[in-house]
């Protein structure tokens, strides 16, 4: 069985990061190729609760850094595409948080990839299961299975580097249609990221607790 049904514990909360603003609905992104922003655009796994992936663009992370969040709400078993506006540039996957209670630092093995103006990045399809899997392990193993207010767990542990896969000729065609009939007909924006696997250091020194970043 899987481990996830700790998460049904408690409610979805905040996570205590904040967001840059942005179109984050698929639906509201409106780009063109004269736009100065570009877009992101994955395909992801649901799970019966929200998760959120948190990224960080040109380096430029830990304490007081602005940090851009996606998050994927709890739903029936499935994949979904989810999308935001970024302004152009390098953008790595730093975290991924269940629920706001729960995160896991990726910087022992994680990913970029690159946003340019007016074109919607299709990064490929991110497979998160056994990364939240490490979460959930990692919340039971420190006695954080149940969180309450704004308690939360951070794990810099040994986390699975995340998988991405549907980066071929067909899923390109899918994520296409999908911006064709969801982002206001921009198929022809949709262009195939370049995705980097890459790593970062974190450091306490000096700092009430360990940043991820």
């Amino acid at each position: 069985m899987r481990i996830w049904l700790l998460a049904a514990l408690i409610g979805t909360h905040a996570v205590t990061a904040f967001p840059a603003l942005a179109q984050k609905s698929p639906e509201k992104i409106r780009l063109t190729a004269a736009s100065k922003d570009g877009a992101v655009l994955i395909r992801v796994p649901v799970e019966p609760f929200a998760y959120s992936l948190q990224f960080s663009r040109n380096g430029n992370s830990g304490f007081m850094s602005r940090v851009y969040l996606m998050t994927i709400k709890g739903g029936a078993a499935g994949y979904r595409f989810i999308a935001r506006t970024l302004s152009p540039g390098r953008y790595r996957l730093d975290s991924i948080w269940q629920q706001g209670h729960w995160s896991a630092c990726l910087e022992q093995g994680t990913f970029e990839f690159e946003v340019k103006a007016g074109t919607i990045s299709y990064v490929g399809t991110l497979q998160t299961e056994r990364l939240l899997a490490s979460i959930q392990m990692q919340a039971l193993l420190s006695g954080k299975a149940t969180v309450l207010g704004t308690d939360y767990m951070l794990s810099h542990g040994p986390t699975e580097k995340p998988i991405i896969d549907g980066r071929d000729e067909i899923a390109l065609a899918e994520a296409r249609q999908f911006a064709d009939t969801t982002m206001n007909g921009s198929a022809r924006l949709v262009d195939l990221a370049n995705v980097t696997d890459t790593r970062f250091t974190t450091s306490g020194f000096g700092k009430a607790i360990k940043i991820c970043g």
